[in-house]
């Protein structure tokens, strides 16, 4: 028995925020697998650059009740909607769906969704913010099947902290006449060397799991690898020896798309049924979380 992928969804840019962007992709991830909101149990949400850079509540919670998710609580013993969020960076949906992998495989919920979102939130006064807009979902269920996820691993290393940060600090008005007036800027530094990092980083996860039998580099059929870097899939596909036929590569606009990039990845190629996929996510930290997937 695994966690299996229903359905993935994406929903670009333009004008929208980062919670419309969230909503219109959970939505079309439901019509997609002919589900309906009412069916989900479990709704996380691993995005991290938020309108109005909100943190209070949980996004997820406001993304259940645009959707209609159980918003309201179901009498006698109905199972309603637990949403929260997740913060990890570029690695968050993964991340989500390893604890959404977990409530499924205990029975606790029947469905899951793990969306995420990112746009800029004060275009032109933040500094160093290159992702694209996107939001993505995907939908996760289980049956009796071999199929689904069957393993995760999960890599930190700290001594590349200082390559990808971002935070949001005060900046006087310098304006004559403006005296102690200022705003909250959000700063994102991601250093040159952080793709290089990115990739020995994540191929170094790798083969441990290769290394303890988790995984077999032969059988991959399929290789879904994410860093917020175009191009990082094709040069982590090289290191390992799989072939560039072999990787999921999203559109180039959405190339470097941060936390919603695995749904993107998702929305060019799906494994196939008796295939075996290779996810490799990697985000600040460095930390890095991979999982297998028998389609």
């Amino acid at each position: 028995m695994g966690t299996i992928i229903e359905a993935t969804a994406t929903a670009d840019g333009g004008s929208s925020g980062a919670l419309e962007l969230a909503d219109a992709a959970a939505r079309l991830c439901l019509e997609r697998a002919k589900r309906t909101s009412e069916e989900v149990n479990l709704l996380i949400n691993a995005g991290i650059y938020n309108d109005k850079g909100i943190s209070e509540p949980a996004v997820a919670s406001l993304i259940q009740e645009d959707i209609g998710a159980n918003p309201e609580e179901l009498p006698g013993l109905g199972q309603g909607t637990f949403s929260f969020d997740v913060r990890n960076g570029g690695c968050g949906m993964l991340s989500g769906i390893q604890l959404a992998d977990g409530l499924l495989a205990s029975g606790t919920v029947k469905l899951g969704m793990v969306v995420a979102s990112d746009i800029d939130p004060d275009p032109g006064v933040s500094e160093g913010f290159g992702f694209p807009a996107v939001g993505g979902a995907v939908l996760l269920s289980t049956d009796d099947s071999p199929a689904g996820f069957t393993a995760f691993r999960n890599a930190t290393f700290p001594q590349f902290a200082g390559l990808f940060q971002s935070s949001v600090a005060w900046q006087d008005d310098t304006r004559p006449g403006h005296g102690d007036q200022g705003r909250n800027v959000l700063c994102v530094d991601i250093a040159e060397s952080y793709a290089d990092r990115a990739l020995e980083c994540a191929e170094s996860t790798v083969r441990e799991a290769v290394a303890d039998g988790v995984v077999d580099l032969g059988e991959v059929d399929l290789l879904v690898a994410t860093a917020s870097v175009p191009g990082f899939a094709v040069a982590l596909a090289q290191r390992l020896g799989v072939s560039a036929a072999r990787v999921a590569s999203p559109s180039q606009a959405l190339a470097g798309a941060h936390t919603a990039a695995l749904a993107s990845a998702l929305e060019s190629v799906q494994p196939k049924v008796g295939s075996t996929a290779l996810f490799v996510c990697v985000g600040a930290g460095i930390t890095v979380v991979a999982a297998l997937y028998r389609g």
